[in-house]
């Protein structure tokens, strides 16, 4: 019998999950979905630490190309550049790259495998996302094992940095995500001090949200909405917890304004089909659906029609 489409979320962000889609070749896994983006061209991007790093999808779930398999170390966020550019976050050589659609690396920051001495504020160390400011200029967060984020230029020449290891105003305890808005405003998914920080184009700190718990990513969509993907509570030693499984509350995916107030969401910490374990990324096409990666124990990529 055919799986019924879990509906999910309410109000104006109500979605229906697509059983099934995007079933992957016989012998292959999806292994930590932890970035996904979408293009243009509505080309999904899955970011992985399968053997297939890349894995490049239509709308339908087919599989386009593949790319990566001797590139990555330990795969983390991708998001979309410039002209359909793709950059990468790798926490293993500690590198963050931009690459063409068909997988040309243009562009490298960092060493591989030469990472700045732990908490230094030096890049890099662990860098875990990418932004774009409005004039082209790129924002990394650095990340597991710095407590900063940089600025650069389109050309990869660092402007400056912000931000150390604390719980106060402009202070990080991993910062996990960075997104810019519309109006050039930089927002810093700070995930161990369960809360989203605001910060002016130049890293002067303007405010900050909660009611968010471990934000993983925050994603601005065309309708103005912020979209973050959470972890979830997790009990744990390590920053990651990758050995525990109890979490409370559930990860999943919160819709908010950009001053917090919660739009929409949901998250139920089941491996059935629409329920989330362990949200990590998330992309929006151009018809509004959701491809929400997951990590640890979920390990999978879904994809949510907007209803």
């Amino acid at each position: 019998m055919a799986t019924k489409p879990l509906r999910v979320s309410y109000g104006e962000y109500t979605y229906e999950n697509v059983p099934g889609w995007a079933p992957l070749p016989s012998g292959w896994e999806w292994n930590h979905v932890v970035g996904v983006c979408v293009d243009s061209q509505d080309r999904i991007f899955a970011y992985n630490r399968s053997e297939h790093p890349m894995i490049v999808l239509d709308k339908e779930g087919a599989i386009l190309a593949t790319w990566g398999e001797d590139s990555f170390s330990s795969a983390h966020h991708v998001q979309v550049g410039p002209a359909d550019s793709i950059w990468t976050t790798d926490i293993g050589d500690h590198t963050v790259r931009k690459w063409s659609a068909e997988g040309e690396q243009l562009m490298m920051l960092g060493t591989p495998n030469e990472p700045a001495p732990e908490q230094s504020g030096e890049p890099f160390n662990k860098p875990t996302d990418i932004a774009f400011g409005l004039d082209g200029s790129i924002y990394i967060s650095d990340g597991y094992g710095n407590s900063r984020v940089h600025h650069y230029t389109p050309e990869g020449k660092l402007i400056g940095s912000w931000g150390e290891r604390g719980t106060g105003p402009g202070q990080f305890m991993i910062p996990h995500g960075v997104e810019v808005d519309p109006s050039g405003l930089v927002y810093v998914a700070d995930r161990e001090n369960n809360r989203i920080q605001i910060f002016t184009s130049s890293g002067q700190y303007v405010s900050e949200w909660k009611g968010v718990h471990r934000p993983n990513e925050i994603l601005h969509g065309n309708d103005g909405a912020m979209y973050v993907a959470e972890l979830g509570m997790r009990q744990g030693t390590g920053p990651d917890a990758d050995e525990v499984t109890v979490v409370t509350p559930h990860s999943g995916v919160k819709i908010m304004t950009k001053s917090g107030q919660w739009l929409g969401g949901w998250g139920a910490d089941t491996h059935t089909a629409g329920d989330l374990v362990a949200a990590h990324a998330v992309g929006i096409d151009s018809e509004g659906s959701l491809y929400v990666g997951e990590t640890l124990d979920g390990a999978r990529l879904q994809k949510f029609v907007r209803v």
